[in-house]
């Protein structure tokens, strides 16, 4: 108890450039982070980007132990970088100020550290490690011509960034005192690329679930009720870029049309990104305006209600996840989940009990998986995912900050 409480008299700056309200990305755990050390007795300032029109930082105090700093960068790729570089000044002004337990996202550590070595008043850093760099390779191993010949340049802008990833991936490792990675999986490519230089990455490191409001989550479900719509709906969540899976989400329900499922099947597509024309087209040209609705971004309350009210089946084809948060929080709602036997999905997906696995890139093998997974028992699908309950997972993360 004496050590806890020493530890929370430590100041925990959280560093993030994507903080709601404003997000261009997931940060959800960023926020539920803040929220749950603060109304654990730690005071936390975070230090969150916006980019856009350059405005002097806003101050904005959540409640007595919650601070948000917002800095304000030019809004133009890679935004995560400009970030570190504008938040540097606001870093060194709580250094000036208070002994600082560092807690940073992966990129963000070394370029935001780098010059502030004199600094004795940083205890320790603590970088969380959402994914790897086999998250922008996956795109050079998997793109097929036909789709290639149709990416934007801000996609294919976003993916050729892998060496300056890389690099900075390394340097984190080498800045941090800890780490935090979201899943099992993430540890494991980690020692696959960089296990010869950090020895003792698995002694440094402990595994972390981002974390659902498991039972908020599961009394949705009971509150809103289902419609039944006479057909199976099924959704997609994510952004609309490549390796997010999109264009094998689609074939996969156009394969289900030309089954015969025409009338009985809906791909409901929340999220927006580059490939928006290509799908579009796609629609037009295949004839499935019927059978798919776009619904852009959805405010994630709405989304959830929408999925505990209408949507049967998850379709998540993507080639690279850390650890989805859409996935865990389908599952905690009773909905099983549809995805490609690749080294992510194995760790969240149990064939049979909460979703099925299809063999990639057979969007046919995709089509079968969702016809199955809708007769899933939905109580089943919900008890898998408590393990995800963020009660449990906060906890864990707070004990490596203790």
């Amino acid at each position: 108890m004496e050590k806890s409480m020493r530890a929370r008299n430590s100041v925990v700056t959280l560093l993030t450039n994507e903080y709601p309200p404003y997000v261009f990305g997931g940060a959800t755990f960023s926020k539920q982070v803040a929220e749950w050390l603060s109304s654990s007795g730690w005071r936390v300032f975070v230090v969150a980007g916006k980019a856009g029109i350059y405005e002097r930082v806003s101050v904005e105090k959540i409640n007595e132990k919650l601070t948000v700093m917002r800095v304000y960068f030019p809004g133009i790729p890679p935004r995560w970088l400009l970030y570190a570089v504008f938040s540097r000044n606001y870093l060194k002004m709580l250094l000036n100020r208070y002994k600082v337990i560092v807690l940073s996202n992966n990129l963000l550590t070394w370029l935001s550290l780098k010059c502030l070595k004199g600094f004795k008043n940083v205890t320790n850093v603590i970088t969380v490690f959402h994914g790897s760099p086999y998250s922008l390779l996956t795109f050079f191993h998997h793109v097929t011509w036909d789709v290639l010949k149709e990416i934007s340049l801000e996609e294919l802008a976003y993916y050729v960034q892998a060496p300056l990833v890389n690099h900075l991936i390394r340097k984190d490792m080498f800045t941090s005192d800890r780490y935090v990675f979201v899943a099992d999986h993430v540890v494991e490519e980690y020692e696959s690329l960089f296990g010869d230089e950090v020895k003792d990455l698995r002694r440094r490191g402990v595994v972390v679930y981002p974390g659902v409001e498991f039972e908020d989550l599961v009394e949705l479900r009971q509150k809103v009720g289902r419609a039944r719509r006479g057909k199976i709906i099924i959704a997609y969540i994510g952004r609309l870029y490549y390796v997010k899976g999109v264009t094998q989400a689609v074939k996969a329900v156009e394969d289900l049309t030309e089954r015969g499922y025409r009338k009985d099947v809906e791909l409901w597509v929340f999220g927006k990104g580059p490939l928006e024309p290509w799908l579009e087209h796609y629609l037009k040209r295949r004839k499935l305006l019927k059978n798919v609705r776009l619904f852009g971004f959805v405010e994630r309350s709405k989304l959830l209600s929408l999925m505990a009210k209408y949507v049967d089946v998850l379709l998540h084809p993507s080639l690279y996840e850390g650890a989805p948060l859409a996935v865990m929080e389908a599952q905690a709602l009773g909905i099983p989940v549809v995805a490609y036997d690749l080294p992510w999905a194995r760790e969240f997906i149990i064939d049979g009990v909460n979703g099925y696995k299809a063999h990639y890139p057979n969007t046919a093998k995709l089509a079968e998986g969702v016809v199955k997974a809708a007769r899933l028992n939905a109580s089943a699908v919900m008890l898998s995912a408590e393990k995800y309950d963020r009660k449990r997972t906060l906890r864990k993360l707070e004990s490596v900050l203790e």
